[in-house]
């Protein structure tokens, strides 16, 4: 069979969406495990012990009929500036919601946060839109802009001036990790699109003292009290650091084997175990061997992507491709890096695993999308953007 046709033949959107059906399922299970016994002893907050579960069931059953529409949907539509715009708009309209008493929950959360709204009695954390809002606004502007990146007024500025409306919001409803994280995606989107280097160091001098403002300027604040533990750890044994304690040792009682699951026993003792720390509690019960296999899917996850990215001949498809799978790729490493007390506890979930359905929803919407790009590559190597649109 001549090269051509077996690059034709190797179908890599079948191949995305059976890692995306094998990563949901193993995060359905490891969340239903870490948090039933959790959930079951505390009815005062969950009824009948499945509440952190259910969010991502809702998630599942939307996505049930929405991920073939975004898997199929034609290019040209995304591409459209009333599209982009339109988005861009909601996103911004959804992330002022947490601000109005209509949509707020009762209670404030930790240091004062407003990071979910209600709506018909389902909560939902309208910042999650922000990662597949800002990676399709960035394909669309710098592939527009893209004769024109070494001027400021068509390169670094209509990214900057998103990117920042999209951190303001975030940063006002008290979602710290989650603001680093845009400015993070933003950054890496525009400099593979070729934006030049001196507008990020100047990006960053700017940032710089305002982010160490924040996190020294308030030795009582949480940003503060986190970076202390993770520095001097067994200082705060019953504060701060006992969450991290704790995760270290479930991935400690692991082994190389693991427990078995719903074996695992130190993870009932982690605080909020379904949140940001679930990946210890699947640690625990997977092993070593079980932890290798997760990085495994998301490491192939991401290389085909990759591939399709540096194989592909249309620009906003690229950038799309490479935007909406950096902040997977991103969260995972950084949650699994706390975990593993690599880094400071950074209140960042495990894609396709922590309890939230607006996390997974959203990204499953990108893995739809990725999908969709993905085949497009299978159907037409050599007319990329044309034949499979």
């Amino acid at each position: 069979m001549p090269l051509r046709e077996e690059r034709q033949a190797l179908r890599y959107d079948y191949i995305l969406f059976a890692i995306v059906v094998l990563l949901t399922l193993l995060g359905l299970v490891t969340l239903y495990s870490a948090s039933y016994l959790f959930a079951l002893n505390q009815p005062w907050r969950f009824a009948r012990g499945g509440a952190p579960l259910a969010s991502n069931i809702v998630a599942c059953a939307i996505m049930v009929v929405f991920f073939p529409a975004l898997a199929l949907v034609r290019l040209d539509i995304l591409k459209k500036g009333r599209f982009v715009f339109a988005l861009v708009a909601f996103t911004v309209f959804i992330n002022l919601l947490p601000f109005v008493p209509l949509f707020q929950r009762s209670g404030l959360e930790p240091g004062g946060a407003r990071r979910w709204i209600l709506m018909g009695g389902l909560s939902f954390q309208p910042s999650e839109v922000i990662k597949l809002a800002l990676p399709l606004y960035l394909a669309y502007i710098l592939d527009k802009n893209s004769e024109r990146l070494s001027h400021f007024l068509y390169g670094p500025l209509p990214p900057a001036v998103v990117t920042a409306i999209f951190g303001a919001l975030v940063f006002f409803q008290g979602n710290y990790s989650e603001v680093a994280l845009i400015a993070l995606v933003s950054f890496a989107i525009c400099f593979v699109a070729g934006i030049r280097l001196r507008w990020f160091a100047g990006a960053a001098a700017l940032l710089a003292p305002f982010a160490h403002i924040l996190v020294f300027g308030n030795p009582e604040g949480r940003l503060y009290q986190r970076i202390h533990s993770f520095r001097n750890p067994g200082t705060d044994v019953l504060g701060a650091g006992y969450q991290i304690e704790m995760s270290m040792e479930a991935v400690r009682a692991g082994g190389f084997w693991g427990r078995g699951i719903g074996q695992g026993s130190v993870k009932t003792a982690i605080p909020e175990v379904h949140g940001d720390f679930v990946f210890a509690s699947y640690a625990e019960e997977f092993g070593l061997l079980g932890v290798f296999l997760h990085l495994a899917l998301v490491g192939l996850f991401a290389g085909i992507v990759f591939y399709v990215v540096w194989r592909g001949r249309d620009r906003f498809a690229q950038i799309l491709a490479f935007g909406l799978v950096t902040p997977i790729v991103m969260q995972t490493l950084l949650n699994v890096a706390v975990v593993a007390n690599v880094v400071p506890t950074t209140g960042i979930a495990l894609p396709f695993v922590s309890s939230g359905g607006s996390s997974l929803l959203m990204t499953l919407c990108a893995s739809a999308l990725l999908v969709n790009l993905a085949r497009r590559h299978a159907l037409s190597i050599d007319k990329e953007g044309r034949n499979a649109g």
